[in-house]
């Protein structure tokens, strides 16, 4: 395979439009719904008046919190559940939902949302960790909450609410750090900040549900199917077949439409309304549903007198906002990832998710390694400047060799740290020395990549004319999943790509995996439809040999022909000479599931490792601040490339995020509001903010433990590229920055401290 791939249906049909997302889905009868939105970001509500709204014609039902009495679980959050399908006793953010409407069109929905009369007494808001984090401030939840906290292995701990306002600390380590830091030649501690940021996938949150009876069928542009098919049989006490969950082609989610959004109580609407409901929420609605996480992260970092790391205690604090979503995941992962991609002698690191009054955090891709990224590989570059090292030398000293564990307990290194970062930085110098004003910066984020623990199941079907119908639960949001899996399975039969379709997903039909996250799609799932290959290529040549009456030893498989010796026989006139007309199917299951592993840290061994390298080249207008990005080169290692042209398009798309990120973003409150938390105010990167000399960079450095040996590389390109940037910053002009995004206010000021 020449890693290149013919243009398949699913992509024909991307580029003509023709593509049927959650927004494009109607059922017969269906009304719609709107949400009625908290103003305020903490109050007790004292009461809801809907007699006005519920008698506007049209109107076919209005839901508060006392609606959600009848359910088995009215919460929801992943592993810890503190979030309730609409609002009951209290609002905890601007934009928290108090009511919902079901009316025979949207136009009559919003009249009667704001014909809604709602009492609030205003409670204190706590907009920021350290207000949270008080000794007076007020507790944002009252009692326990419910549902189990993530378990971790060795050297780790993970505690639920451990304080006020606190909804979970992660601690992990190994070897002395006390010890390691006191007999280092330097120490170095700094704090880095990290910004809210949100998603901004075009497609907003789209749901629709249909209740036949007791069982409910739900539409969305969610990557779980299948959590969010049993965090609904858990809310409505229903058996998990009583709930089917479609999932058509989702318009961009990066983390934000994972797990649990807006997906049961589009489920109660339709029940207490007795009718379909579609819920499609607005741009700006979407804005305040999930948030990539703000941070503080303070690292103290020792180094001995040959320049190698010795150890680094880690105190991260991330604003988890009011509810928990998949705060406690990501905080589990920055704190792990902290290390980077170097040896340590010793690593203490400590991560607490903090509640406030702001949008939840939850995923978003890179998953708490974008933050330890930036924080981890900012310092590295502070640190050899301060000793007086160059920082790629510095870097290249203390990189994990190939196959060493990133951890005790944990599985090695599969990527060659030190070829990925010569590579990039030859790619950057082959320019030459930098021209007066300009600064070049390195730097490698680290995240591991298809999970610990994660499993998958795949079918597929072959007819007797070579056509195969691959079912699997990777969910398409714009990663070109199953174009690598089809041709995952077309590589093990010997057929062309074009041959396998890749089956719409539905909990009904298809087989389960437990979501499309950590960029496992590729390697977990992809080692499930390996072997369901295997098992049709298994029984094709067991078929062959019965009906030719030889070993099946003796069968090669050639394209759609088998092969006996001198012989070749076409295989469809053979298939329907044995059964007739219709023909048959040859159907093989496979299954992936990768073992718990209590000696780990994490409880099971990272799968493989995702690092991004990368390189810029900076000039800063030191009179107005202003960073103009003139070249980046960024790199991931994909093991082996199944399709080539979607691996340079995952690590592109990652890196103009990141980019995004570093130079533009951040939701910004004014006080206790929102204040650019709409489309035409949230500044992010445009095709003008590109710098002229873009590089993605695809390795195969076959160490990876997929299909072929290869790896996950979906999330690599958002790693480590803000770092990379404020390092090439500083050594433009020696302004130290520390946090992000970089404005030209942020510049000055930092230009200004070092003057």
């Amino acid at each position: 395979m020449d890693g290149t791939t013919a243009v398949l249906p699913a992509a024909r049909d991307r580029v003509t439009g023709s593509t049927i997302y959650s927004f494009d889905v109607g059922v017969p009868n269906m009304q719609h719904g709107k949400l009625l939105r908290s103003p305020h970001a903490h109050a007790r509500i004292r009461s809801i008046d809907t007699s006005a709204a519920r008698a506007i014609p049209g109107v076919t039902a209005i839901l508060t919190g006392a609606d959600t009495a009848g359910l088995a679980d009215p919460f929801y959050g992943v592993g810890l559940r503190d979030q309730p399908v609409i609002a009951t006793d209290r609002v905890r953010y601007i934009g928290d939902t108090v009511a919902a409407i079901v009316a025979v069109d949207e136009r009559t929905a919003f009249r009667a949302a704001q014909a809604i009369v709602v009492d609030y007494e205003p409670l204190p808001a706590l907009m920021t960790a350290d207000a949270a984090l008080a000794p007076d401030a007020p507790a944002l939840f009252d009692t326990p909450t419910g549902g189990t906290i993530s378990p971790v292995g060795t050297a780790s701990t993970n505690v639920a609410e451990p304080a006020n306002n606190v909804l979970s600390e992660y601690t992990f380590g190994y070897g002395d750090a006390d010890a390691a830091i006191a007999a280092s030649a330097h120490v170095f501690t700094d704090s880095f900040a990290f910004t809210r940021i949100h998603h901004f996938h075009l497609e907003p949150h789209v749901n629709v549900a249909r209740w036949t009876g007791d069982r409910v069928e739900l539409w969305s542009c969610n990557q779980d199917p299948f959590v969010i098919r049993a965090d609904i049989a858990r809310i409505f006490g229903l058996r998990l077949h009583d709930v089917c969950f479609h999932t058509p082609a989702v318009g961009g989610g990066f983390g934000g439409k994972s797990y649990c959004k807006m997906e049961p109580l589009v489920a109660l609407m339709a029940r207490v309304a007795g009718v379909p409901v579609r819920l499609g929420l607005t741009f700006d609605e979407s804005m305040l549903t999930t948030t990539k996480h703000a941070a503080i992260l303070t690292l103290t970092s020792g180094v001995d007198a040959g320049g190698r790391l010795t150890a680094r205690r880690a105190d991260i604090i991330l604003d988890g906002g009011a509810y928990s979503d998949a705060s406690v995941t990501v905080a589990i992962k920055a704190g792990y990832r902290i290390g980077g991609p170097y040896r340590w002698q010793a690593i203490d690191s400590k991560a607490r998710i903090v509640r406030t009054t702001c949008v939840p955090g939850g995923s978003f891709r890179g998953f708490g390694g974008t933050q330890a990224s930036w924080a981890g590989e900012r310092q590295m570059d502070m640190i050899a400047r301060r000793i007086g090292l160059d920082p790629l030398a510095f870097r290249m000293r203390n990189f994990l060799a190939p196959m060493e564990p990133f951890a005790p307990g944990d599985s090695g290194m599969d990527s060659d740290l030190r070829a990925g970062m010569t590579e990039v930085a030859e790619r950057l110098a082959v320019a030459g020395p930098c021209p007066p004003g300009r600064g070049r910066g390195y730097a490698v984020g680290l995240k591991d990549a298809g999970g610990t623990g994660n499993h998958a199941q795949a079918i597929l079907k072959l007819t007797q004319d070579g056509e195969a119908m691959l079912s699997a639960a990777v969910v398409e949001i714009g990663q070109n999943a199953g174009t690598a899996l089809c041709q995952i399975a077309a590589d093990v039969l010997g057929l062309p790509a074009r041959n396998i379709s890749y089956a719409r997903i539905d909990t009904d039909h298809t087989p389960p995996d437990n979501g499309t996250h950590v960029s496992c799609g590729t390697i977990v799932t992809g080692l499930a439809v390996e072997q369901a290959a295997q098992e049709v290529r298994r029984q094709i040549i067991d078929f062959v040999a019965e009906r030719l009456g030889c070993p099946a030893a003796s069968v090669t498989l050639d394209g759609w022909t088998a092969r006996v010796g001198n012989h070749v026989h076409p295989l469809e006139p053979l298939i329907r000479a044995h059964y007739g007309g219709i023909g048959w199917e040859f159907i093989g299951r496979g299954a992936f599931k990768e073992p718990y592993d209590m000696t780990a840290p994490l409880r099971a061994k990272n799968m493989c490792w995702m690092p991004c390298w990368s390189g810029a080249e900076v000039e800063v207008d030191r009179e107005t601040g202003r960073v103009i990005i003139h070249r980046l080169i960024v790199g991931a290692d994909a093991g082996r490339a199944v399709n080539l042209q979607a691996c340079h398009g995952q690590i592109e798309g990652a890196a103009v995020q990141a980019l995004s990120q570093a130079m533009f973003e951040e939701l910004r409150y004014d006080g206790p509001a929102p204040e650019n938390a709409t489309p035409r105010a949230y500044r992010v990167a445009q095709t003008c903010d590109l710098p002229p000399d873009f590089q993605s960079v695809v390795f195969e450095h076959g160490l990876g433990r997929g299909v072929g040996h290869l790896k996950g590389i979906g999330e690599a390109g958002i790693l480590g590229i803000a770092a990379c940037i404020a390092n090439a910053i500083e050594d433009a002009c020696g302004a130290r920055l520390t946090s992000l995004p970089f404005t030209p206010e942020r510049v000055l000021a930092a230009l200004e401290a070092v003057a």
